[in-house]
């Protein structure tokens, strides 16, 4: 379970520091985009789930001029720097909301959109649930989410400090793609690379890390701050995984697709009721 409190808090701090910094998320969402040139699609609405500052909501107004894009985020402080769009006046269209709880009709969105958000869901179960509801018969969910050997050069190092949770774990991708059909999303495709960075030294790898606002937000992390002789021997164990080009850190980024199919879990439980 996340601390979604904490969540939001360092989102909310990182929303001038995070395009500076998101570099992978960057290039993920440029990929993610260019996926849409094999679907022939015309869209009215569009909703960027788990928004950020807007880099999708850029790239699909960009693509579909005619359609409405919705930002969406928990981070209230993100969804100030998503672009105002529209013909005659504009604005910003967006909400603050809780992805598991999304306020919006039934077959409301013709795509749903996301880059590097579901991961931070506690039940993608729920969270696909809502996003089959609110997608048009033949709408498209289109993601990036994270697998689970991201971000193993930090697990290595914290394990040999203490055998404390300081990284979150991240669903395989096999269990996304049942996570899909169970939330009754049809066709679902699913494919994962990896991305590698490397840093001049194990503090500018963090640097970037905070400037995104990735934290240890688990509700059962540590409580008080790393005392000053594990953070060095955290440090020490980046170090000690040192490339020829630098300290790395991995990324397996996943890549999803599936369609709406005009029914979600939850219109399914509704129906079988007396």
């Amino acid at each position: 379970m996340f601390d979604y409190t904490q969540v939001r808090a360092r989102f909310n701090r990182a929303h001038r520091s995070y395009d500076q910094y998101a570099v992978v998320q960057q290039e993920a969402g440029r990929r993610l985009s260019e996926r849409f040139d094999l679907l022939k699609l015309e869209p009215k609405r569009i909703l960027d789930l788990g928004a950020g500052t807007g880099q999708m909501t850029r790239a699909l107004q960009a693509r579909y001029p005619k359609a409405t894009v919705i930002a969406l985020d928990l981070a209230e402080e993100m969804l100030g720097t998503v672009p105002k769009a529209g013909r005659w006046i504009k604005r910003r269209r967006v909400v603050c909301a809780d992805m598991h709880r999304l306020p919006f009709a039934g077959a409301s969105f013709d795509i749903v959109i996301s880059n590097f958000a579901i991961q931070w869901s506690h039940d993608l179960g729920l969270l696909l649930a809502e996003v089959a509801r609110v997608l048009t018969p033949g709408g498209v969910l289109s993601f990036t989410t994270l697998g689970p050997d991201s971000l193993q050069e930090c697990r290595r190092a914290w394990s040999i400090v203490d055998s404390g949770r300081h990284i979150h774990g991240f669903l395989d991708m096999h269990d996304v793609g049942d996570a899909l059909v169970g939330a009754c999303l049809s066709d679902p495709v699913l494919d994962q690379e990896r991305l590698t960075v490397h840093y001049p030294d194990a503090r500018s790898l963090l640097q970037e890390l905070r400037g995104v606002g990735v934290g240890n937000t688990l509700f059962d992390r540590a409580a008080g701050l790393t005392g000053r002789q594990k953070w060095q021997a955290f440090l020490g164990a980046l170090e000690g995984q040192r490339e020829p080009a630098g300290v790395p850190l991995t990324y397996e980024v996943v890549y999803g697709l599936a369609w709406g199919a005009g029914i979600s879990p939850m219109a399914m439980e509704l129906a079988i009721k007396p």
